[in-house]
Order: structure tokens, then C-alpha cells, then sequence
């Protein structure tokens, strides 16, 4: 059943689904949307009416599958834009200092977890903003997201 790429429609549920959840979650008839873009499943939308059996009409399912297919564009275009292609290259340091600023680490307590003295990261630091054009350290990381640097 998970391997459609069309919604399901189960007016019970019973065959496919484990008692056990269909008591937990109250189910009686359930739609089931995938949510794809090019033959990639990201996920399910599940819809039920907590317990009573209903109906849809070919309308309804229809503009479910469309939800589904508008999400599944919307998560791979994410990926997507992640990676820009880009022509900067950090050290493996400059990559430690951008994650560790990212997570909103103060230059005391990098300097703490990597070994090294303040001046040093406040150097790496300002390394990173010059190489993104950034003017402060959250211009940086936002930079850093952008370029797919950090996910």
C-alpha cells in the first residue's frame, strides 16, 4: 500500500492497519497522501475523522494527490537550494568555528572546546566573515546555511 504514489482510501481499515493502532488512534476510515516529487516518497499525510467511517469524493482525492505532489516539490527544491554551488572552501577549523557559531557559541567557550585561545578564534571568526562578505557573525551563518556549509 506504501508504495503508491497515488492517495489510498481505506473505508476500513481493519486489513491494513494493526488493532492496536486503530484503537490508539481511533481510526475507522482513513486517506492516506504521499507526499512525492519525482518518483521520491518524503512521506504520508494521514486523514481520518477521529472514529466515524466517511466518504470522498474523486474531487477530494484529487486535490489531496496535489497537496502531496506541491510538498514533495517544496522539500526537494530545500535540498536544492542547500546546495549552491560555490567556490568557497573553508578549513576544516574555519568548518569546526562556523558550526560552533551556528549552535551560538561565544568565542570563550569555542576557544574552551577546541583548545585554543581566544585571539585564535576571533581570527577564524573574522577569516569566515571576510570570506562570506559578511558584516557580523550572524551574517556569517546565515551565509553558511545558504551555501549548504551547514544543514
Amino acid at each position: 500500500m506504501f508504495n503508491s504514489k497515488k492517495p489510498v482510501f481505506l473505508k476500513n481499515p481493519h486489513n491494513y492497519i494493526k488493532e492496536e493502532h486503530i484503537q490508539l488512534f481511533n481510526l475507522s476510515s482513513v486517506i492516506f497522501v504521499p507526499i512525492v516529487h519525482d518518483q521520491q516518497v518524503f512521506g504520508w499525510l494521514t486523514f481520518d475523522q477521529l472514529g466515524e467511517e466517511f466518504d470522498y469524493s474523486m474531487d477530494e482525492l484529487t486535490l489531496l494527490e496535489q497537496v502531496g505532489k506541491r510538498l514533495g516539490l517544496y522539500l526537494s527544491r530545500k535540498d536544492d537550494e542547500v546546495s549552491i554551488g560555490t567556490d568557497i572552501q573553508l578549513t576544516e577549523r574555519e568548518s569546526m568555528i562556523l558550526y560552533l557559531l551556528a549552535e551560538g557559541y561565544n568565542n570563550k567557550k569555542m576557544a574552551e572546546l577546541l583548545q585554543l585561545s581566544e585571539h585564535t578564534v576571533r581570527d577564524y571568526v573574522s577569516s569566515l566573515m571576510t570570506k562570506f562578505k559578511a558584516k557580523n557573525r550572524t551574517q556569517a551563518v546565515v551565509y553558511g546555511f545558504r551555501l549548504g556549509l551547514l544543514k
